[in-house]
């Protein structure tokens, strides 16, 4: 255990936080350049997965095109940014030549990529069966036995209530949470395979490095931004004029123009899905059969329960789209980290829901989104929503 700096993430929580406190310290007086970020900071946590109005978006792979970062093709990231990396590389290796840097570094000494872009449709996949798993333990640990749709939603709204800040379920909140990484923007290129906890190594093997101040001050002439705490993860930043000059390659003319074709707002295909995730979340924990014991004349009897099961076709018979729809909103206002009271959040959904008859799923749904997540007071009337829906029409998706 390091005596100054976080050795792992199994040091108790005042000894973390006085720790990452010397290391914040230490490396912010190790180089002062605008393009050594915080990622952890406000806004810049949600760098690369949300659009310019805050709501979560997804890499558009038919739009903005992913590359190969090495000839196996194992790593990806999108193509201008491996166009920047490529030729920083290049000048990275010219400095080797004439002395500017270190060769004997181990890591600074020579750029190779470790890791590029993950897969946010795998990843919310595996976040899923994770979810499916923990809210069949906490049924367990209740003994509660489900034998039918009903029952499975009482359930499902309390696990919600509890973890669905911190531990979602829609889409949407996944792609915002501390669980799905940055790299999924497709923006993001690291060059070590180091350990994100451990601040002595990264104070050893890259701050205070020989070579330390000469990487940041590359990386920002190319236009990439620098992870303050994890060091070896670059960031492009789309706004910059270096990598807005690699982008105008590939018919990407600005800032705007990438994040309006070359992402997807998250929801956009994802509600579609929303009651298949939910039936399949029910048919893996409900259980095939079980017993239940039952009093008859002063007799008790053992009776064999077999839940019901649904197809997608009965359940939507079943439940409208209107009902799907407002346990969304419950479910997706539960995620959030909203300030809306409980009589705001319910004018929102009948708003919505009224846009529904009007306008249609579609735009419903941007509707809501767009509110739910940008930091704006809702007044509560459906003459401001449509005030909204206007100025939203003039607005980058």
């Amino acid at each position: 255990m390091s005596e100054f700096y976080v050795g792992s993430n199994k040091e108790n929580a005042r000894e973390f936080f006085e720790k990452r406190m010397i290391y914040t310290r230490d490396a912010s007086n190790s180089v002062d350049y605008a393009n050594l970020v915080d990622f952890n900071f406000g806004e810049k946590f949600l760098y690369g997965r949300v659009n310019r109005l805050f709501v979560p978006m997804i890499l558009n792979t038919t739009a903005l095109q992913l590359s190969n970062l090495k000839s196996d093709g194992d790593l990806l990231a999108v193509n201008f940014v491996v166009d920047a990396f490529n030729d920083m590389m290049l000048q990275f290796n010219k400095a080797t030549f004439t002395g500017q840097i270190d060769t004997n570094d181990p890591f600074l000494g020579n750029l190779n990529a470790y890791k590029g872009w993950k897969d946010p449709e795998a990843l919310y996949s595996a976040h899923l069966t994770s979810f499916s798993d923990s809210m069949a333990a906490a049924i367990g640990i209740k003994n509660t036995k489900i034998k039918n749709f009903d029952e499975f939603l009482v359930e499902y709204e309390a696990l919600i209530k509890v973890a669905g800040r911190r531990f979602p379920f829609t889409k949407p909140a996944f792609i915002k949470s501390r669980i799905c990484p940055i790299n999924c923007s497709g923006l993001v290129i690291e060059i070590a395979d180091s350990d994100p906890a451990n601040d002595e190594d990264k104070m050893k093997k890259f701050i205070n490095s020989k070579n330390w101040e000469f990487y940041v001050s590359l990386c920002n002439s190319y236009g990439f931004m620098v992870d303050r705490f994890v060091p070896w993860r670059l960031v492009a930043d789309i706004g910059s004029t270096q990598m807005e000059k690699y982008a105008s390659r590939y018919g990407f003319k600005s800032t705007d123009m990438v994040l309006d074709v070359g992402y997807a707002m998250a929801h956009t295909r994802y509600f579609q899905y929303f009651k298949y995730y939910l039936l399949n979340l029910y048919n893996t924990i409900k259980p095939s059969a079980f017993e239940e014991m039952e009093e008859c004349g002063g007799i008790t009897l053992s009776k064999i329960i077999t839940p019901q099961d649904y197809s997608i076709v009965q359940l939507s018979k079943i439940y409208s789209t209107e009902f799907f729809l407002k346990l969304y909103f419950k479910t997706r206002f539960i995620e959030e980290e909203s300030f809306f009271e409980d009589f705001e959040a319910e004018m929102l959904v009948d708003d919505c829901l009224e846009i529904y008859q009007s306008a249609g799923l579609s735009a419903t749904l941007i509707v809501f989104e767009r509110i739910l997540n940008k930091p704006f007071d809702y007044r509560g009337s459906l003459s401001y929503i449509i005030k909204q829906v206007e100025a939203i029409a003039a607005e980058p998706v």
